[in-house]
Protein backbone atom coordinates (compact mmCIF):
# COMPACT_ATOMS: atom_id res chain seq x y z
CA UNK A 1 0.00 0.00 0.00
CA UNK A 2 1.34 3.38 -1.01
CA UNK A 3 1.53 6.23 1.52
CA UNK A 4 -0.59 9.31 0.97
CA UNK A 5 1.00 12.09 -1.08
CA UNK A 6 2.77 14.62 1.10
CA UNK A 7 2.84 17.44 -1.45
CA UNK A 8 1.14 18.66 -4.61
CA UNK A 9 4.23 17.54 -6.52
CA UNK A 10 3.56 13.98 -5.28
CA UNK A 11 -0.04 14.25 -6.48
CA UNK A 12 1.15 15.20 -9.97
CA UNK A 13 3.73 12.39 -10.11
CA UNK A 14 1.13 9.77 -9.22
CA UNK A 15 -1.71 10.98 -11.47
CA UNK A 16 -2.15 9.27 -14.83
CA UNK A 17 -5.86 10.00 -15.36
CA UNK A 18 -8.42 12.49 -14.09
CA UNK A 19 -9.94 9.85 -11.81
CA UNK A 20 -6.55 8.96 -10.35
CA UNK A 21 -5.79 12.68 -9.98
CA UNK A 22 -9.01 13.15 -8.00
CA UNK A 23 -8.15 10.30 -5.63
CA UNK A 24 -4.60 11.54 -5.09
CA UNK A 25 -5.79 15.11 -4.48
CA UNK A 26 -8.32 13.82 -1.92
CA UNK A 27 -5.51 11.90 -0.22
CA UNK A 28 -3.37 15.05 -0.13
CA UNK A 29 -6.28 16.90 1.50
CA UNK A 30 -6.36 14.17 4.17
CA UNK A 31 -2.62 14.71 4.70
CA UNK A 32 -3.30 18.42 5.34
CA UNK A 33 -5.62 17.55 8.22
CA UNK A 34 -2.64 16.30 10.23
CA UNK A 35 -0.57 19.45 9.68
CA UNK A 36 -0.94 22.42 11.96
CA UNK A 37 2.00 24.74 11.34
CA UNK A 38 2.62 27.21 8.55
CA UNK A 39 6.07 25.81 7.65
CA UNK A 40 4.63 22.30 7.29
CA UNK A 41 1.78 23.58 5.11
CA UNK A 42 4.16 25.67 3.00
CA UNK A 43 6.35 22.62 2.41
CA UNK A 44 3.44 20.76 0.81
CA UNK A 45 3.13 23.36 -1.95
CA UNK A 46 6.70 24.65 -2.30
CA UNK A 47 7.81 22.33 -5.10
CA UNK A 48 6.24 22.94 -8.51
CA UNK A 49 4.20 19.91 -9.61
CA UNK A 50 4.96 18.30 -12.95
CA UNK A 51 2.68 19.47 -15.74
CA UNK A 52 -0.24 17.14 -16.39
CA UNK A 53 -1.54 18.76 -19.60
CA UNK A 54 0.21 16.23 -21.85
CA UNK A 55 -0.31 13.19 -19.65
CA UNK A 56 -4.10 12.80 -19.97
CA UNK A 57 -6.87 14.70 -21.81
CA UNK A 58 -8.04 16.70 -18.78
CA UNK A 59 -4.49 17.45 -17.66
CA UNK A 60 -4.82 21.22 -18.14
CA UNK A 61 -7.78 21.19 -15.74
CA UNK A 62 -5.68 19.23 -13.22
CA UNK A 63 -2.81 21.73 -13.57
CA UNK A 64 -5.18 24.61 -12.87
CA UNK A 65 -6.64 22.75 -9.87
CA UNK A 66 -3.20 22.19 -8.33
CA UNK A 67 -2.35 25.89 -8.71
CA UNK A 68 -5.72 26.95 -7.28
CA UNK A 69 -5.29 24.76 -4.20
CA UNK A 70 -1.74 26.02 -3.64
CA UNK A 71 -2.91 29.64 -3.89
CA UNK A 72 -5.93 29.02 -1.63
CA UNK A 73 -3.85 27.19 0.99
CA UNK A 74 -1.30 30.00 1.09
CA UNK A 75 -4.06 32.59 1.42
CA UNK A 76 -5.84 30.76 4.25
CA UNK A 77 -2.62 30.00 6.14
CA UNK A 78 -1.30 33.54 5.75
CA UNK A 79 1.87 33.13 3.70
CA UNK A 80 2.87 34.03 0.15
CA UNK A 81 1.86 31.53 -2.54
CA UNK A 82 4.67 29.93 -4.53
CA UNK A 83 5.56 31.58 -7.84
CA UNK A 84 4.85 28.43 -9.88
CA UNK A 85 1.10 28.68 -9.29
CA UNK A 86 0.84 31.96 -11.24
CA UNK A 87 2.07 30.61 -14.59
CA UNK A 88 -0.22 31.07 -17.60
CA UNK A 89 -0.12 27.30 -18.16
CA UNK A 90 -1.80 26.85 -14.75
CA UNK A 91 -5.13 28.32 -15.97
CA UNK A 92 -7.90 26.10 -17.30
CA UNK A 93 -8.45 26.79 -21.03
CA UNK A 94 -12.23 26.51 -20.56
CA UNK A 95 -14.40 27.40 -17.58
CA UNK A 96 -15.03 24.43 -15.29
CA UNK A 97 -17.97 24.25 -12.89
CA UNK A 98 -18.33 21.87 -9.95
CA UNK A 99 -22.13 22.02 -10.39
CA UNK A 100 -23.96 21.22 -13.60
CA UNK A 101 -27.30 22.97 -13.01
CA UNK A 102 -27.89 26.67 -13.75
CA UNK A 103 -28.53 27.56 -10.10
CA UNK A 104 -25.38 25.75 -8.99
CA UNK A 105 -23.36 27.55 -11.66
CA UNK A 106 -24.62 30.94 -10.55
CA UNK A 107 -23.74 30.15 -6.94
CA UNK A 108 -20.31 28.88 -8.02
CA UNK A 109 -19.68 32.09 -10.00
CA UNK A 110 -20.61 34.14 -6.97
CA UNK A 111 -18.99 32.09 -4.18
CA UNK A 112 -15.81 30.63 -5.69
CA UNK A 113 -12.65 31.79 -3.92
CA UNK A 114 -10.50 34.20 -5.95
CA UNK A 115 -7.74 31.57 -6.18
CA UNK A 116 -10.12 29.39 -8.17
CA UNK A 117 -11.72 32.17 -10.22
CA UNK A 118 -8.28 33.32 -11.42
CA UNK A 119 -7.79 29.87 -12.92
CA UNK A 120 -11.20 29.61 -14.59
CA UNK A 121 -12.45 27.11 -11.97
CA UNK A 122 -15.78 27.62 -10.26
CA UNK A 123 -16.64 25.71 -7.10
CA UNK A 124 -18.75 27.27 -4.37
CA UNK A 125 -17.01 25.47 -1.51
CA UNK A 126 -13.70 23.75 -2.29
CA UNK A 127 -12.55 21.45 0.49
CA UNK A 128 -9.45 22.71 2.30
CA UNK A 129 -9.15 21.21 5.80
CA UNK A 130 -6.58 23.60 7.29
CA UNK A 131 -6.56 24.21 11.02
CA UNK A 132 -3.54 26.01 12.35
CA UNK A 133 -2.78 25.16 15.94
CA UNK A 134 -1.48 27.66 18.44
CA UNK A 135 1.82 27.01 20.16
CA UNK A 136 4.70 24.85 19.17
CA UNK A 137 4.34 22.36 16.33
CA UNK A 138 4.07 18.71 17.34
CA UNK A 139 7.35 16.79 17.68
CA UNK A 140 7.82 13.08 17.14
CA UNK A 141 8.20 10.94 20.28
CA UNK A 142 11.65 9.73 19.22
CA UNK A 143 12.85 13.31 18.79
CA UNK A 144 11.48 14.24 22.25
CA UNK A 145 13.25 11.26 23.85
CA UNK A 146 16.55 12.17 22.21
CA UNK A 147 16.25 15.79 23.35
CA UNK A 148 15.36 14.74 26.92
CA UNK A 149 18.31 12.31 27.02
CA UNK A 150 20.66 15.10 25.93
CA UNK A 151 19.20 17.46 28.54
CA UNK A 152 19.64 14.78 31.24
CA UNK A 153 23.24 14.17 30.16
CA UNK A 154 24.03 17.90 30.45
CA UNK A 155 22.38 18.05 33.89
CA UNK A 156 24.41 15.10 35.16
CA UNK A 157 27.59 16.65 33.74
CA UNK A 158 26.93 19.90 35.63
CA UNK A 159 26.27 17.97 38.84
CA UNK A 160 29.56 16.08 38.47
CA UNK A 161 31.46 19.33 37.95
CA UNK A 162 29.77 20.85 41.01
CA UNK A 163 30.65 17.77 43.09
CA UNK A 164 34.29 17.95 41.95
CA UNK A 165 34.57 21.64 42.89
CA UNK A 166 33.01 20.99 46.29
CA UNK A 167 35.36 18.07 47.05
CA UNK A 168 38.44 20.06 46.02
CA UNK A 169 37.75 22.74 48.65
CA UNK A 170 38.23 20.33 51.55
Amino acid sequence: MQARPSSLADVAVRADSLECFGRELADWLHTLRALGSRPALAATIAEAPARLAGRFPEGALADATLAAYADLLADRAGFAPPAWCFGAERVSPEPWFASSGPRGRVLALRDSPPAFKRRNLFSAAPDLPVRLRAGRPPVAAEQRRAKNAERQRRFQQRRLELLRTLTKRD
